[in-house]
């Protein structure tokens, strides 16, 4: 893996990456442009071609070429790493032929498909006509390749497996991507779509993988709707519906918008909600939201307000807050949905947007309408309401909610921390509330970790001084647990102090790195004798403990570090 990664860093240039998402002007060594992540007018993004990194000040985000990747794709490291092996011509692990041409044809057979749904909706009216009577424009049926699938009563069962095996394509290979599907009895398999409006629903890189088809004449017997089944392509739990057309969107906007159907979504997009994902056939899953974290840390929730919607919410937020997500409610009026509030006028929808509740005070306004009985209300708060608080990461937070539900309810604040001290007890967590810095590693103070990064950062600048760095480290390293300094730290660090650099003379700035070795130094004795004296109940009877505290002390009195012996 350690070899690929280096091969591909060998043979693309990160502007060359970066190149097709951001306009880059040259600044010297570096390169900046506007923020991907963000709308800004004053360009704060900026690419370092010699040490291979970006940086966006705007967003206070940076790393390196396959990190840009992640985040503007929103995919993880794995996924980077084969779309950078496919632009570099690196192969990673190799494939069998034949499993490939397998693939290749799924991707294939399902485009077809797609292509033979989007010609029969341009030439049958009745489809063209609901359409147009939901609102959707001639431009978004373009953009999300919506069409039809001709079926009984006017067509026959097999239109797109005809067509498909007319393209080459056999009987097994269209039961594989879910287009047709067997039939009791030994007849010939028949199409699973059927007078349908087809939506195809597409992987993040863009691919159309499934379908989902929404009936255009309602029958008894047939579901409104209709989803492909799980193949090897599409599995249900690892898509949204319109993630890859909305990653920009949630990018810009800071903010996923979860919706119900493949109306609502398409619709969203249209009314200017670019953001707007839908989950497809099931609950919303942990990797639908790690998919949407990516992009960012807040969610709101436009679902149906009935019973359903309710309790979908209650099973997102679950999930959503133990990932330490921001969920809010777009609160819907009963019966409507997106689709149909856009449609008759998209700035109502906006309103809605904009007035989103939390999703703990959602809910327990939903408690309040249902339970008029102040007692029943209160336990229905403390089992249904207060398990959600636990979830928030923030104590402070919980601590505002605590406020909020004490006066809905019409209860205590110490009541309700009562009760939240017993769900955690109940819950095996640990009631007591420990203070950040007992909890916080010994070798984990601000100016450590800053001093440390800053060397870090000095070794991608002046590799000459990468030796004396290292063994300045190598000093406190059997005895600390060195801060682990993230890629965009790192990257921000490096493009700082790069900038600041570029204007100093050469003497200055080595008093200035060796300045740093020297707080560095005295910041890891401190630590080391933190350590001592922390880690042994009555160190000074300890042999070795007074003897590394005593070393350590006259280690925090030195200063070993001069400009003259670095350069």
């Amino acid at each position: 893996m350690n070899d690929a990664v280096q091969q591909i860093k060998d043979r693309l240039d990160i502007v060359e990456v970066i190149a097709p998402y951001v306009e880059l002007q040259k600044a010297g060594k570096n390169y900046k442009g506007k923020s991907p992540f963000t709308t800004e007018k004053t360009p704060s993004f900026f690419v370092s071609p010699d040490r291979g990194m970006y940086y966006c000040f705007s967003t206070s985000q940076g790393g390196d070429m396959f990190t840009f990747i992640e985040k503007m794709e929103g995919v993880d490291f794995k996924e980077s790493l084969r779309i950078l092996a496919r632009k570099a011509g690196v192969e990673l692990v190799p494939e069998a032929p034949e499993k490939k041409t397998a693939r290749d044809r799924a991707y294939s057979a399902l485009q077809h498909a797609t292509d033979f749904y989007k010609e029969w909706l341009a030439k049958t009216a009745a489809a063209k006509e609901y359409l147009e009577n939901r609102g959707v424009s001639e431009l978004t049926i373009e953009k999300w390749q919506i069409g039809f699938a001709p079926g009984p009563p006017e067509h026959g069962w097999r239109m797109v497996k005809e067509y498909l095996e007319g393209k080459g394509y056999n009987k097994e290979e269209l039961l594989k991507v879910g287009l047709i599907k067997n039939t009791e009895g030994g007849k010939e398999p028949f199409d699973v779509f059927r007078d349908r409006i087809v939506f195809p629903m597409a992987d993040s890189g863009g691919k159309v993988v499934a379908f989902s088809g929404r009936i255009l004449h309602p029958d008894e017997k047939s579901p409104k709707y209709v989803n492909s089944p799980e193949t090897e392509l599409y599995k249900k739990s690892e898509l949204l519906f319109g993630y890859d057309k909305a990653k920009q969107g949630i990018r810009n906007l800071d903010f996923s918008l979860i919706v119900e159907g493949q109306f609502d979504v398409v619709m969203c997009h249209q009314a200017g909600y670019g953001n707007a994902v839908a989950v497809s056939g099931t609950a919303l899953t942990p990797h639908h939201v790690k998919l949407l974290e990516r992009l960012s840390d807040r969610v709101v929730l436009a679902l149906d307000a009935d019973k359903a919607g309710i309790a979908a919410m209650q099973r997102a937020a679950d999930v959503m807050l133990r990932r330490g997500i921001d969920v809010k409610v777009a609160i819907m009026p009963e019966g409507k949905d997106p689709a149909d509030i856009i449609q008759k006028n998209k700035d109502d929808f906006k309103k809605i947007v904009g007035k989103s509740a939390h999703v703990i005070e959602f809910l327990l306004q939903v408690l309040k309408k249902k339970h008029g009985d102040e007692r029943t209300l209160k336990l229905k708060t403390r089992d249904q309401i207060l398990p959600f608080v636990l979830l928030l990461p923030n104590r402070m937070d919980q601590e505002h909610f605590v406020g909020v539900i004490a006066k809905e309810i019409g209860s205590s604040k110490d009541a309700i921390r009562f009760e939240l001290d017993r769900l955690r007890e109940e819950g095996g967590q640990q009631a007591s509330s420990e203070s950040e810095e007992q909890k916080a590693p010994v070798s984990k103070s601000s100016l450590f970790e800053k001093t440390y990064t800053y060397l870090q950062a000095v070794k991608e600048i002046q590799p000459e001084t990468k030796q004396q760095i290292d063994a300045a480290l190598a000093v406190f390293a059997q005895y600390l647990k060195y801060p682990v300094i993230s890629v965009g730290e790192l990257s921000r660090a490096t493009f700082e102090l790069s900038d600041s650099f570029n204007h100093r003379k050469e003497h200055d700035i080595y008093t200035e790195i060796a300045g740093e070795m020297n707080r560095f130094h005295e910041e890891a004795a401190k630590q080391l004798l933190a350590k001592v004296r922390t880690t042994h109940d009555d160190w000074t009877t300890d042999t070795e403990a007074v003897a590394l505290h005593q070393k350590a002390e006259a280690m925090r009195r030195e200063r070993p570090y001069t400009a003259d012996n670095l350069m």
